[in-house]
C-alpha cells in the first residue's frame, strides 16, 4: 500500500468517525482507535494520541452546532470540562506507564460496556427517577 492509498483510506475512515462521533456524542474515539490500530497496524497508544487531537476539531465544530440550536446546558458543559480535563491528564501519564496490550484490554472493555448500556433499556422505575440535585442548581 502506497502512502497515498493509506492516506486516503485514513481520510475517508475519518470521516465517517467523525460523522459517527458527532452523531453519537462519542467524538469517533470508539471508531478511530479500533480502525487504525486494528486494520491500519499502527500502535494503540499512537492511534489514541490521533484520535484524541481529532476529538478536538470533532467536538468544536459539532459543539458549535448544538450550542447554537440549543441542545447544549454550557453550565453542565463547562462542569464536566474541567472533571474531564483532569481526568485527561491522569490518564495520558498512565498510559505512558502502562503496556500497550494493558491498554487495548482496557479500552475493548470500555466500549462492551458502553455498548452494553447503550442498548440496554430502562424501566419505567428508572426513568421516574428525579433529577440529581447537582443537575438541577446547573439546570
Amino acid at each position: 500500500m502506497t502512502v497515498l492509498e493509506f492516506s486516503l483510506l485514513v481520510c475517508g475512515c475519518s470521516l465517517i468517525a467523525g460523522l459517527v462521533g458527532a452523531l453519537t456524542g462519542l467524538g469517533g474515539g470508539g471508531v478511530l482507535v479500533p480502525l487504525l490500530s486494528l486494520f491500519f497496524k499502527v500502535d494503540i497508544r499512537y492511534a489514541i494520541g490521533a484520535s484524541l487531537v481529532s476529538v478536538i476539531a470533532t467536538s468544536s465544530g459539532a459543539a458549535a452546532a448544538y450550542v447554537k440550536e440549543g441542545f447544549s446546558n454550557i453550565r453542565i458543559g463547562m462542569f464536566l470540562e474541567i472533571a474531564t480535563t483532569i481526568g485527561a491528564l491522569l490518564g495520558a501519564t498512565l498510559a505512558t506507564r502502562v503496556s500497550t496490550h494493558a491498554i487495548a484490554i482496557v479500552f475493548g472493555v470500555v466500549l462492551l460496556f458502553s455498548a452494553y448500556f447503550s442498548r440496554k433499556p430502562r424501566s419505567l422505575a428508572e426513568r421516574a427517577v428525579p433529577p440529581e440535585p447537582l443537575a438541577t442548581r446547573l439546570r
